[in-house]
């Protein structure tokens, strides 16, 4: 399916507080790639992505469309690339993390941030979108793209989420239409469910939805040669072995400045480079973690009668029995 002329693309998906932040910061310390931060969901008034957009979940999706979608995510923009910034081989990065806030702030400054850090050449790009089964479904199926689906424990997913949205610094904008959600993805599991969504809290909420979005993402992966589903559990355990067989997965090199990104979250001085390097980022949106200590921190916070209620209504997945498998839940 491809040809010499397809641009290089690649994607990372997942549900949201998977980890998938984190995977994207570790494809982004590739001094050639350029990496873009939900662009689609981010940036989804801009015409050109949402062009994009709208081609990536089109089932006329075709391989030649892949050249404007690559024209849309190549400008550098403040919304679609966050801290740690990494020394590029053909990318000027100079005060990157300084430049970026204002021009955040202010979006008539984006311009400014687009001149300065677009890249001059034509890079592999690497985009990471949240809950975009739809788009990665099409990829798969009509293009040469590939992809990874990153899936996390959904008692550790469910407890980041709500933790998030009791500090107002996650949506909860999918819970008054949850009931129509089931109804559209499993007619069966609406049925169990639908009548009590109403009584449910927003553990139980953020349970199903972690249900709903991994049950889509695996059926859209699995079977695909172009798609890798990767437990975010298992690159904890081993992040070196992990992203170099990501890599390889998406056609790249395992760089030397990768390597030393990953040795460098068991360092003991978090804290600290973590305010020079994810400058203008709140701690709880942060990458820069000792993933050993991150994989399991759930478990010291989360009562065990919570993780009975979430086990309680994924445990039946196929989806969820799955990747308990892959990644020994």
């Amino acid at each position: 399916m491809e040809t010499k002329n397809s641009p290089k693309i690649m994607g990372i998906f997942g549900t949201g507080r998977s980890g998938s932040s984190w995977l994207g910061s570790i494809m982004d310390s590739h001094p050639q790639v350029a990496y873009r931060f939900e662009p689609f969901h981010r940036l989804k008034h801009d015409k050109a992505i949402l062009q994009a957009r709208q081609l990536l979940e089109s089932e006329q999706l075709q391989e030649r469309d892949l050249v404007q979608i690559y024209k849309a995510l190549l400008p550098s923009h403040p919304l679609l690339e966050r801290p740690p910034f990494f020394p590029k081989t053909d990318e000027f990065v100079f005060c990157k993390s300084w430049v970026r806030v204002p021009t955040r702030q202010f979006n008539i400054l984006s311009f400014l941030f687009k001149w300065l850090y677009t890249p001059r050449t034509q890079p592999p790009i690497v985009f990471k979108e949240v809950v975009g089964e739809q788009m990665m479904r099409q990829l798969l199926t009509s293009t040469s793209v590939p992809v990874v689906y990153l899936v996390r424990h959904p008692c550790a997913v469910v407890l980041s989420t709500v933790t998030g949205q009791k500090q107002d610094m996650m949506p909860t904008g999918r819970y008054p239409i949850l009931s129509k959600l089931l109804h559209k993805h499993d007619p069966a599991l609406a049925a169990q469910y639908s009548s009590k969504v109403e009584d449910m809290d927003l553990l139980e909420k953020a349970a199903l939805l972690w249900r709903i979005d991994v049950e889509k993402g695996i059926l859209a992966a699995q079977g695909h040669k172009n798609a890798l589903i990767v437990i975010y559990e298992n690159l904890c355990n081993d992040p070196l072995g992990i992203s170099k067989q990501i890599f390889e997965h998406f056609g790249l090199d395992f760089s030397t400045q990768t390597a030393h990104y990953l040795d460098s979250l068991n360092q003991s001085t978090q804290t600290q480079r973590r305010y020079f390097s994810e400058f203008g980022i709140k701690s709880y949106f942060s990458v820069i973690r000792n993933p050993e200590a991150m994989k399991d921190k759930w478990k010291q916070k989360m009562p065990l009668e919570d993780r009975q209620r979430v086990l309680q209504l994924v445990q039946e997945s196929p989806a969820f029995q799955f990747c308990a498998s892959l990644g020994k839940w």
